[in-house]
């Protein structure tokens, strides 16, 4: 796969993961939920960030962002959750999962962007890296 297709890949799953953490934001249920509520409100403003700067680097490379919700659902590694209220147990397994996925899509970008020569790309998804990986061993702390 291409780094540009990668790229939208990646976009994609990040524009439903913001969607997801708003969904697991409104429907924690439980005796976190003042914690997590405040946590899920923090990684989607984090992802907004996210989105605008893989979508800007995209265009930078003269590719073109996926910017609907119907392209992002299709192309997507992550799917998207129900609207019902969910424990905090729960919300945080599949919030781990997430994070896993997306963080080896990161790994994947960052080593096709090495082998393009776009340290630009690269150490965008470095960066990524290292934050996905902090936040997986502090979700995995959380569930022990």
């Amino acid at each position: 796969m291409s780094l540009l297709n990668k790229l939208n890949t990646f976009l994609a799953s990040q524009q439903i993961f913001y969607v997801k953490l708003h969904n697991l934001h409104w429907y924690v249920v439980g005796s976190s939920f003042f914690t997590l509520h405040a946590k899920f409100e923090e990684l989607y403003d984090q992802t907004a960030t996210i989105v605008d700067d893989v979508a800007e680097r995209i265009l930078a490379l003269k590719g073109n962002p996926i910017g609907s919700i119907r392209k992002a659902l299709e192309a997507s590694s992550i799917s998207e959750l129900d609207d019902s209220k969910i424990s905090g147990q729960e919300a945080v397994k599949i919030l781990l999962e997430d994070v896993k996925s997306i963080n080896e899509e990161s790994k994947e970008i960052r080593s096709l962007a090495a082998e393009a020569g776009d340290g630009v790309t690269e150490d965008q998804f470095n960066n990524y890296v290292g934050a996905y990986e902090k936040l997986i061993w502090m979700l995995e702390a959380y569930l022990e």
